[in-house]
C-alpha cells in the first residue's frame, strides 16, 4: 500500500524485489532449458536441465535486497 507521496514500505520493496528475482530466475531456467532443446537438435530427446529457480531466485533477492538497503543507508547519509 504506497502512500499518496510514492514511498513504500519495506514489505512492498521486499515484494517487489522478490517478484523480480522470480521474473530473473524464471527467465534463465527457460534459456537453459531452450539452450538444451537446441543442442539435442533433431534427435529430439534430452535430459531437462535441474529446477534451481527457487534457490536462484532467492539468492538473486538477497543481492538486489542488500543493494536496496545500501542505496537507502547512503541516502539516509546524505
Amino acid at each position: 500500500m504506497a502512500t499518496n507521496n510514492g514511498n513504500k514500505n519495506a514489505y512492498e520493496i521486499r515484494l517487489e524485489v522478490l517478484q523480480s528475482a522470480i521474473e530473473l530466475a524464471d527467465s534463465a531456467h527457460y534459456q537453459r532449458l531452450d539452450k538444451v532443446r537446441h543442442e539435442a537438435g533433431e534427435k529430439g530427446t534430452y535430459e531437462l536441465p535441474e529446477d534451481t529457480r527457487v534457490k536462484d531466485a532467492l539468492r538473486i533477492a538477497k543481492k538486489l535486497y542488500t543493494f536496496v538497503e545500501a542505496a537507502n543507508d547512503e541516502q539516509s547519509a546524505e
